[in-house]
């Protein structure tokens, strides 16, 4: 197994509203600061915190699929399809840019924290469909608890989220102590962000995982199962996202 960790200091920065919202960006935008270029079709992933009441005013997309993740706090989503919502603790906002769009977020709680997140479709073919926008809140999303362990499904599989590109998310929550474990497979790349705790990752003997680290893991035959172990004390929460390293289409040069 593959295994590569990036602290916050690899990883690049971003402010909005004269620096009243921060970000972390684990995989930036080109020619930025950055951990890795992308994950396959993972192009570009931002966690950031609201030190104020922050805005993010209109600007367009096109093409992409952008989530926005919310983890604690209120963000509001407006756009030129005439879309006016909020989104609380645990919900997701998607946009399928589609043709074309333009949208406008706030962060109307101090303390809001959120990420957003670009996945890569087939550009070419994407481009030609309409723009949509959809909302998630928390109660949607399933989620399983076993042995110390929740974990919710947040994009793909059982999940409420399908998008045209071929994407997995999770957000995995282990109490002190736990273990959990996922299996990897060589054509996919597991991405994943400590936002919660600290702990270990690896199969067989684990490497340390802290605050704010990004890794990227990668099975080397097939049957390999990643395993994360939390801190005895802390616990632990992880965000991952699970993507294929070859979409089967041409990706955008970075």
């Amino acid at each position: 197994m593959n295994i590569r960790i990036y602290g916050a200091e690899q990883q690049g920065v971003g402010a909005f509203d004269g620096g009243k919202f921060l970000e972390q960006r684990a995989v930036s935008f080109p020619g930025e600061k950055t951990a890795v270029d992308r994950v396959g079709p993972l192009f570009y992933w931002a966690w950031g915190k609201a030190a104020d009441v922050a805005e993010i005013g209109m600007h367009p997309h096109k093409a992409f699929e952008i989530v926005t993740y919310v983890i604690e706090g209120l963000v509001e989503h407006r756009d030129s399809l005439g879309s006016l919502e909020t989104v609380t603790d645990g919900g997701a906002q998607v946009i399928q840019a589609g043709s074309g769009v333009y949208h406008a977020e706030a962060f109307r709680t101090v303390g809001s924290e959120a990420m957003q997140i670009w996945f890569e479709p087939h550009l070419s073919e994407t481009v030609k469909k309409p723009a949509t926008y959809r909302q998630y809140n928390h109660e949607t999303f399933p989620s399983h608890r076993t042995d110390g362990s929740v974990a919710k499904a947040v994009i793909g599989g059982e999940a409420p989220i399908q998008l045209d590109t071929d994407a997995i998310m999770h957000d995995w929550t282990l109490e002190p102590g736990a273990s959990f474990s996922y299996p990897l497979a060589p054509s996919r790349q597991l991405a994943f962000l400590i936002i919660r705790g600290q702990g270990a990752a690896g199969s067989g003997e684990l490497q340390t995982l802290s605050h704010k680290d990004f890794v990227v893991a990668q099975a080397t035959e097939e049957g390999e199962v990643l395993e994360l172990q939390a801190d005895e004390e802390q616990g632990l929460r992880v965000i991952a996202i699970d993507v294929p390293v070859d979409p089967g289409y041409t990706l955008y040069r970075k």
